[in-house]
C-alpha cells in the first residue's frame, strides 16, 4: 500500500470522492434488482417493457456521454461531478415515487444521464491529479469501488425492502447521495490550471490504433460480461437447480475477483507493456468462458466464475491508465472526452451483450453459445493484437525512412 504514502493531500481526497462517486453509482445500479419482483407483481409489466426498464439506462448513458466529456474538460471536474451526483439523487427520489412503469423507465433514463455526466468526470479527475507512473494503480482502485456498489447493491436494497418497504431502499440511496453532494461542494479543490484543456481532435483520436485496439478490448470484455447476466441464472438452475440465492452468490464471486484483481493489474499496467495485459487478460477471457458450460457443481462453477471476473478485470483495468497516457502524449490535457469515449464503448457492451446473449440461446443451447462466444473473443482479440503490431511496424518504418531521407 505504499501508493498511499505518495499522494498529497489533495491526490487522497481526489481519489477517496472519486471512490465514492463510483461506488454510489453502481451501487444505485443495482439497488434496483431485488425490487423488481415488487414492481412485476404490482404494475403488471409485459417482459418488452421489463427490458425497455433495463436498457434504458445504457441507452441514455450512450446518448449523454459525448456531449458531458468534453464539457468536464472546460467547466471542471468539480461542477460537473456536482450535476451528475445531483441527477442521480434526482433519479433516485424518482424511483421511490414511481407507481407506474412509464416513471420507472424515466428514472433509470435519468440515472443513465447521470452516471454519463459522473463516470468519465471522476475517472478524469484521477488523470487529472496522479501522474502517469501512478495512474495505473489508481484507476485500478477506482475499478474495485465500481464492483463493489455493483456487488452490494442488491442485497442491502432487498435487506432496506424486507425491514420496511420499496421505498426504503431508494430513500436511503438518495440520502447518501445528497451527503456525498455535500462533501464534494466544500472539500473538493481543483487545480485551477488544469480546468481549461485544449480541445481533443476526436476524430483523430478515434482513428488511432492504440485507441482502436482499447476500443475493442473493452467492447469485447464488456459484451462477455453483460450477456451472462441473463443467460446464466437459466442455465444453471436448469442444469444445477440452483436456487436465486444461489445464483446471486455466483455473480457475487465474480464481482469480487473483478474488484481484487483490478488494482493489481493497474499497477502492473505502469511497469509492463499494458497492450500485452490487456490482450492477455482477453485471451485468458476466452479460454475461461468454456468453463461454465464444463462446470457440473456448484463449486465449478464458483470456480469458473471467480476466474471469469478476475479475466475481466485484468483486463479493463490497465485501458484506463493507458487512454489517459494516450492523452498526455497529444499533450492536450482532455481526460473528460477520451473517458467518455471509454463510458460509450462501456455502455455498447451493456446493450449489445444482453442481445448477443438472447439472440445466441434462442438458436442454440447455452453451452455451445459459451464456446461460441470463446472462439470469437480468441479470434478478435488476436485480430486486434495483430493489428496494432502491424500499426506500430509501420509507424517505425515511416520514421525510418524520413531518418535516412
Amino acid at each position: 500500500m505504499s501508493i498511499f504514502t505518495q499522494m498529497t493531500k489533495q491526490q487522497r481526497i481526489g481519489l477517496l470522492f472519486v471512490i465514492l462517486i463510483l461506488f454510489i453509482d453502481m451501487l444505485l445500479y443495482s439497488l434496483l434488482i431485488p425490487i423488481v419482483p415488487y414492481f412485476t407483481e404490482k404494475l403488471q409489466p409485459s417482459s418488452t417493457m421489463m427490458g425497455v426498464l433495463f436498457s434504458s439506462y445504457a441507452i441514455a448513458m450512450l446518448i449523454a456521454t459525448p456531449i458531458f466529456g468534453p464539457i468536464s474538460d472546460r467547466m471542471g471536474r468539480r461542477t460537473m461531478l456536482l450535476i451528475g451526483l445531483l441527477g442521480l439523487a434526482a433519479s433516485t427520489l424518482l424511483f421511490a415515487f414511481s407507481e407506474t412503469m412509464g416513471l420507472l423507465i424515466t428514472a433509470r433514463f435519468v440515472q443513465g444521464i447521470a452516471a454519463a455526466a459522473t463516470w468519465p468526470t471522476a475517472l478524469a479527475l484521477l488523470a487529472d491529479l496522479f501522474p502517469s507512473k501512478m495512474r495505473g494503480t489508481v484507476m485500478g482502485i477506482a475499478l474495485t469501488a465500481i464492483s463493489t456498489g455493483t456487488l452490494l447493491g442488491a442485497p442491502i436494497g432487498g435487506w432496506l425492502f424486507e425491514i420496511s418497504d420499496h421505498r426504503m431502499p431508494f430513500l436511503a440511496a438518495a440520502a447518501f447521495t445528497v451527503i456525498n453532494i455535500v462533501l464534494v461542494y466544500l472539500f473538493l479543490k481543483e487545480d485551477a490550471t488544469k480546468t481549461v484543456s485544449e480541445k481533443l481532435h476526436v476524430g483523430g483520436f478515434i482513428r488511432n490504433p492504440q485507441v482502436i485496439f482499447i476500443a475493442g478490448i473493452v467492447l469485447l470484455a464488456e459484451i462477455s460480461l453483460c450477456l451472462l447476466e441473463p443467460t446464466l441464472p437459466v442455465f444453471f438452475t436448469e442444469k444445477l437447480s440452483m436456487t436465486p440465492t444461489t445464483i446471486g452468490l455466483l455473480f457475487g464471486v465474480m464481482t469480487l475477483a473483478y474488484g481484487m484483481i483490478a488494482p493489481v493489474a493497474g499497477s502492473l499496467s505502469g511497469r509492463m507493456n499494458p497492450y500485452k495485459l490487456m490482450f492477455g487478460g482477453i485471451m485468458t477471457l476466452a479460454v475461461f468462458l468454456p468453463f461454465l458450460a464444463w462446470a457440473d457443481s456448484l463449486w465449478q462453477a464458483m470456480l469458473a466464475m471467480a476466474l471469469i471476473g478476475a479475466s475481466i478485470g485484468f483486463t479493463l483495468s490497465p485501458t484506463l491508465g493507458t487512454l489517459g497516457a494516450i492523452i498526455d502524449q497529444g499533450g492536450s490535457g482532455a481526460y473528460g472526452t477520451a473517458y467518455s469515449l471509454f463510458n460509450m464503448f462501456h455502455g455498447i457492451g451493456m446493450v449489445a451483450g444482453p442481445l448477443a446473449g438472447g439472440i445466441l440461446t434462442d438458436l442454440l443451447p447455452v453451452s455451445s453459445a459459451l464456446l461460441i462466444v470463446a472462439a470469437s473473443i480468441l479470434g478478435f482479440g488476436i485480430l486486434l493484437f495483430v493489428q496494432l503490431k502491424a500499426s506500430k511496424s509501420t509507424s517505425l518504418s515511416i520514421k525510418e525512412s524520413e531518418m535516412k531521407f
